[in-house]
Formats: structure tokens, C-alpha cells, sequence
């Protein structure tokens, strides 16, 4: 890597490392459009692949601060984290798996969707005014967690995400938790799923012909500034207005994923009229 992607990698890692513990929502959904976008690759396809593995390394640097710093804020729901965590260990290695089928751009454009759908039903739902529910113990039904729990690992690991985008509204939609103990214990379940997803990931990535040390190099990268990002962010979870703070984050990643959509879809069409290499030239003589 050079100079400039190490400085832009740094940048990447913070902001996504204050979102990630601010809004619950994992790195990945900052780090990979802006790796995509900002570090440049001849083959974009496979990059993205090694671009998933390097967030996932760094979403386990994301929750570690930010699941502890919510631990001391009494915020972690330690009944629906035993019944998510072993579900949601295995789901996220199915997801990796499939993921290791697709084409990286094609998981891009997936993935760009998969953020815009996101930011437009948080802001869909801060304008419903919805009240803060009360936690109901009746609510936290075991079959309602395993679901939750199998549904966020194979999206998390089918793009790369932490998982704390799907989990934090599908305890609050399914489990009437409050946002600030969903958020808490989406953290600390991805502390231990982050781990499984990124060293399967980092596994396979021989087959899409890329190199471990390199998405290693990239997640060393990231992972100073995402670090402290996450352990702030975390603390400023328990201080500020947390959705008009979603409100503001979900009008950012649309941009981000529009941009994201337009990125791949221009590489895609570049991808398609490049010329083929001309073949090697024939020695006169030989034969």
C-alpha cells in the first residue's frame, strides 16, 4: 500500500469506527463503499472479496471497545446474547460460504441495495414517531432470537457486514427491546461472530486468487483509528439523541450507497469492453 491509501484507510477506519459504535450498525457498511471507491484495484471483482475480508477482521476491533464499554453501562441483553451468539456462529459461516459464489461486483451491487433499503426504513421510521417500547421478558422468545439470530449471520456473512444493522431493528421490531440494549447486545454478539466470519473469509480468499497478508496489511491499516472510533462512538451511544443520530447516518449511507451503485456498475461496463489481451506472438521458426 502506499502513503496516500494508508492515510485514506486511517479516515476510513475512524468514521467507520464512530458510526459502528455510535449507531450499532458494524464498519463494514463505511468501510467497504469507501474502499471501493477511495483504493483503487485492476481487478475489482476479486478485490471486493478481499476488501469483505479486511472490514470483517476490523469489526471484530470495532465491537471489542464498544461491547465493553456498553458492558459498563449495565446496556447488554446477556439472556438474548446466549441464545443468538451460537446460532448466529454457525449462519455466518453458511453466509460466507454463498458469498464465495457471486462475483464481487454483482455482492456490491447487493450490498449498495442492501444499504439504501436500510437507511430508507430508519428514516422511515423516525418520521412514525414510534415510542421507546418497554422491555418485555414475554417478548423475548427463544424461537424469536434463533430466527433473528440465523437471519442477521448469512447477512452478515454473505456481505461482510458485522450484523448489527439487521439485529438492532429485528430486536426492536420482534423483541419490543429497547434500542440502546439492542444496540448493546448486537455488539457483544458480534465480538464473537465477527472473529468466525473474518477467519473463514480470510481462508477462502486463496480461491478468488487473493492474498491473505494483503487484506491483512489493509485491516492494519483500518483498524488503529476504527478502534478508538468504536470505543467513542460506544460512549456517545449512552449521551446523545441516538435517532435523530440514525436519522443523520441513514441520509449519509444513501449517498454512500448510491455512489457505491454507480462505482460498480461503471467498473462492470469497463470490465465488459475491455478488449481481450492479444495473444502471444508466434516465434517465426518455431513449431
Amino acid at each position: 500500500m502506499t502513503l496516500n491509501e494508508v492515510a485514506i484507510c486511517l479516515v476510513i477506519g475512524g468514521l467507520a469506527g464512530v458510526l459502528g459504535g455510535l449507531a450499532g450498525i458494524g464498519g463494514s457498511l463505511i468501510m467497504l463503499p469507501a474502499l471501493a471507491v477511495f483504493i483503487h484495484d485492476d481487478n475489482p471483482g476479486t478485490a471486493h472479496h478481499m476488501f469483505m475480508a479486511s472490514a470483517m477482521v476490523v469489526n471484530v476491533v470495532v465491537s471489542l471497545p464498544a461491547a465493553l464499554k456498553h458492558r459498563q453501562a449495565g446496556a447488554i441483553h446477556f439472556g438474548a446474547l446466549r441464545v443468538i451468539l451460537p446460532v448466529m456462529a454457525l449462519s455466518i459461516v453458511v453466509g460466507v460460504l454463498v458469498s464465495n459464489t457471486f462475483d464481487g461486483l454483482l455482492l456490491r451491487k447487493i450490498l449498495a441495495g442492501f444499504i439504501g433499503l436500510y437507511a430508507l426504513m430508519t428514516i422511515a421510521r423516525y418520521f412514525r414517531k414510534s415510542a421507546e417500547p418497554e422491555l418485555d421478558a414475554r417478548r423475548l422468545h427463544k424461537a424469536r432470537l434463533v430466527g433473528i439470530g440465523t437471519f442477521t449471520g448469512l447477512i452478515a456473512g454473505l456481505l461482510g457486514i458485522g450484523g448489527g444493522v439487521v439485529m438492532v431493528p429485528m430486536l426492536q421490531v420482534f423483541c419490543r427491546m429497547p434500542i440502546r440494549s439492542a444496540i448493546a447486545t448486537s455488539s457483544a454478539v458480534m465480538v464473537m461472530t465477527a472473529v468466525v466470519g473474518a477467519s473463514l473469509k480470510l481462508a477462502t480468499l486463496p480461491t478468488h486468487d487473493r492474498s491473505v497478508v494483503h487484506a491483512l496489511i489493509i485491516a492494519a491499516a483500518l483498524a488503529p483509528t476504527a478502534f478508538f472510533g468504536g470505543r467513542l462512538g460506544a460512549t456517545l451511544t449512552h449521551k446523545l439523541p441516538l435517532q435523530a443520530v440514525r436519522l443523520v447516518v441513514s441520509l449519509a449511507l444513501m449517498v454512500v450507497a448510491a455512489r457505491m451503485a454507480v462505482d460498480s456498475y461503471a467498473k462492470r461496463k469497463q470490465a465488459i469492453q475491455e478488449p481481450p489481451s492479444p495473444p502471444a506472438a508466434v516465434v517465426e521458426g518455431e513449431g
